[in-house]
């Protein structure tokens, strides 16, 4: 039996093979080219379900040195470096230095690619409205010949395409609106508890119940009775939960940009216009999301669109934005009307990245951890650094998202895929057949073409749920407009073929795509004769 991938046509006709997979296309004209479509198919070796679980962990410090004319200092040693964790003096032991090369796109070589992510969950209309006028400028006089932005909301996580045209960005920007912030209903009544005041109350940050006993004065000068203690906790903690939900949301978009972005050449920029909003309760995902941005070389810039008003989190080691930002190597523009000022300072990766790590001294008390960075014996340049890690035993994941779906028994749509099993002629086994409906996914744009990859595997289980066989395909699409509108319009079918001995088992198949790692998966019972 032949793997193969077809599309949706009563009349197909056989292409080349490309990487173990037959392609078969309706009757036409024109056939798909090979460069549109790249697959790989292999034997499923199912991952060990064992999660390790260590006390030791390595701390990795990005950290951007500037002179007094703010320009990054290139040349610096581990030597020159101390790091402090909650003030304690710690060992280096991890250096290296990254340098991006030009700020500017060059059209010949490294293009320079720049996510305008608008915080529409925290941005109030009036800040919202600062901040597009602000974008519209950088967009006219920030790009480069070269340059490529896209603009992304946090209150919406589907497709978006990055372009050099200034038009089609402009035109997105205005319509741009403030989605209702849904964390401030219980804000507005008396007394009022700030996010950052109902995160203090709620998990129980609050030394010596100062902010509890002020909401409490606040309480009983509003209706002129005492205010239960329960009353002002309870209120807390249910703006708390919006609160952390909502930034949750948030910080969940970042992820996948990130992931989106990584895969893309040359510069990769994030600038996050936010009103700010809770890294508490956050800090194992702001920890992972700005892991996978280091590794990838996608820096996060944050701009506070409050300018020099009230900061939603109160503190700086607790505001989301700009510990995306110090994580990653990138700049947090804040305390400032200036905005304009803030997108052309943040549209432009720092030339010289210093990436310290060291492994803590102390244990992992799952606390958060405050972090210092000093040059030593130099007052000549400021340090800008990572604020800080949440301390929390580092888990070694043995499996991925799709490898713990494959034993699972649940069935999952979160994208539009459909799987059936079919037996075939030839050799013992069952081949799974999986329809993609094209016109309803999401593709990344890139190069003029409609990008995604899509992981699938599909696993025949004993009566124990065991994997008895199994095949992984990986499938790569880089389509043009034309092969795109005619596979939105058909549909597109893959199919795998999994040799078993002859009996009963279930059938289990998985698919994810990566843009925004969303999964599909089915199950039912087969015989094989």
């Amino acid at each position: 039996m032949q793997d193969r991938a077809s599309l949706n046509s009563p009349h197909p006709f056989l292409l080349p093979v490309v990487a173990g997979l037959a392609f078969f296309a309706m009757a036409m004209a024109q056939s798909v080219p090979s460069d549109e479509i790249h697959s790989q198919t292999v034997p499923y070796i199912p991952a060990s379900p064992v999660t390790l679980r260590t006390e030791v962990r390595v701390v990795e410090v990005p950290a951007v040195v500037r002179d007094q004319g703010g320009r990054t200092v290139p040349g610096l040693t581990r030597d020159a470096f101390k790091v402090y964790d909650d003030g304690k003096l710690q060992t280096i032991t991890g250096f290296s230095v990254r340098n991006s090369g030009a700020e500017r796109s060059d059209p010949a070589g490294n293009p320079r690619f720049i996510a305008l992510c608008f915080d529409d969950l925290h941005l109030q209309s009036d800040a919202l409205k600062r901040t597009k006028d602000a974008a519209e400028q950088f967009v006219r006089a920030g790009l480069s010949p070269g340059d490529r932005a896209a603009i992304i909301t946090t209150s919406h996580s589907g497709k978006y395409d990055f372009s050099s045209d200034v038009p089609t960005l402009l035109g997105q920007i205005e319509k741009l609106t403030a989605t209702p912030q849904r964390a401030a209903a219980d804000m507005t009544r008396c007394p009022l508890i700030r996010p950052y005041e109902a995160y203090q109350i709620a998990a129980r940050m609050d030394p010596g119940n100062q902010v509890l006993e002020a909401k409490m004065a606040e309480c009983q000068a509003c209706y002129n009775n005492p205010c239960h203690e329960g009353e002002i906790v309870a209120k807390a903690e249910t703006i708390w939960s919006r609160a952390r939900d909502i930034a949750g949301e948030t910080v969940g978009v970042i992820d996948g940009l990130v992931d989106g972005m990584a895969k893309l050449p040359g510069q990769r920029i994030v600038i996050l216009t936010s009103a700010g909003f809770l890294a508490g309760g956050q800090e194992t995902h702001l920890d992972r999301v700005m892991d996978k941005a280091r590794h990838s070389e996608v820096v996060i810039n944050a701009l506070d669109a409050n300018g020099l008003s009230f900061s939603m989190s109160g503190n700086i080691a607790y505001e989301g934005a700009a510990v995306l930002a110090s994580g990653t190597g990138g700049s947090f523009f804040h305390n400032s009307n200036d905005l304009k000022t803030g997108f052309r300072d943040l549209g432009t990766a720092p030339e010289t990245i210093y990436a310290i790590s060291f492994t803590p001294s102390g244990p992992m008390d799952g606390r958060f951890h405050g972090l210092r960075v000093q040059l030593a014996g130099s007052n000549r340049y400021s340090v800008q650094a990572r604020l800080g890690y949440a301390a929390t035993p580092q888990a070694v994941e043995k499996t991925s998202g799709i490898d713990n779906e494959v034993t699972a028994s649940n069935a999952l749509t979160e994208f539009p895929v459909s799987f059936r099993w079919e037996q075939w002629q030839g050799k013992p086994g069952m081949t799974v057949v999986v329809s993609l409906d094209i016109a309803h996914m999401h593709f990344m744009a890139w190069n003029g073409r409609h990008t995604e990859k899509l992981n699938i595997i599909g696993v025949l289980l004993d009566d124990s749920g065991n994997v008895v066989a199994g095949k992984k395909s990986e499938l790569q699409f880089s389509f043009r407009d034309a092969t795109l509108a005619q596979f939105a319009k058909t549909g597109f079918t893959t199919a795998m073929t999994i040799e078993a001995a002859p009996g009963h088992y279930v059938a289990r198949a998985v698919a994810q795509e990566t843009l925004e790692g969303k999964l599909a998966a089915a199950s039912t019972k087969v015989e094989i004769r």
